[in-house]
C-alpha cells in the first residue's frame, strides 16, 4: 500500500477528517493536509507527523515473508510508473 492511501486508511478507520488532521498538525486548513495526501511519495518527517497524531508509529524492521497481523501495514515504493499509470487510468475512467 502507497503511504498517502495508508494515511487515508487510518484516518478513515479512526474517523479524522482532514480539517481534524489540519488541526492535530498544526495546520489552519484542510488543503494543507488533501496536498499530502494527494502524493504517493511524501516525506518521512511529514508520514511521522500525521501518524504520531493519530497514534501510531512508523517501524523499520528486516523483511520477513509470509502475512502480517491485521493491525500492520507494509508500505510500497512509489514509482513514477505507478504514478503515471494512475493519471492514464484516471482519465481513462472520466472518459
Amino acid at each position: 500500500m502507497k503511504v498517502n492511501k495508508a494515511i487515508q486508511k487510518l484516518m478513515k478507520d479512526n474517523n479524522i477528517t482532514q480539517k481534524r488532521m489540519a488541526t492535530m498538525i498544526g495546520k489552519k486548513r484542510p488543503n494543507d493536509v488533501s496536498a499530502r495526501l494527494s502524493t504517493a511519495n511524501m516525506s518521512v518527517d511529514k508520514v511521522i507527523e500525521m501518524l504520531s497524531v493519530m497514534g501510531y508509529e512508523l517501524v523499520i524492521q528486516k523483511t520477513t515473508p509470509g502475512t502480517r497481523s491485521k493491525d500492520q501495514i507494509v508500505l510500497e515504493q512509489s514509482s513514477s510508473i505507478d504514478t503515471l499509470t494512475s493519471e492514464i487510468l484516471s482519465i481513462l475512467d472520466e472518459e
